[in-house]
């Protein structure tokens, strides 16, 4: 993905979407952080197209530091 000449991505990480039957169907996963406004963005892509442009932007309240490690756990 290219996030644009201020923003570097941590981590990216894979969640299925509920009732997924194929390995790609769900989203992509990460915290963006733009380095020129301080600001980090938490971001999902549709897994199996892949497009440039989210599903989802979101701000965070603060800053999320780089090199941040996440995961998904599924509810049983």
């Amino acid at each position: 993905m290219d996030f644009g000449a201020t923003k570097t991505s941590g981590e990216v990480f894979y969640s299925p979407r509920d009732g997924a039957t194929e390995e790609d169907d769900g989203y992509c996963m990460a915290f963006v952080h733009d380095w020129k406004t301080e600001k980090t963005e938490f971001t999902m892509w549709d897994a199996k197209t892949m497009e440039q442009t989210p599903v989802l932007t979101a701000e965070t309240m603060l800053r999320v530091p780089n090199g941040f490690h996440s995961f998904f756990i599924p509810e049983d």
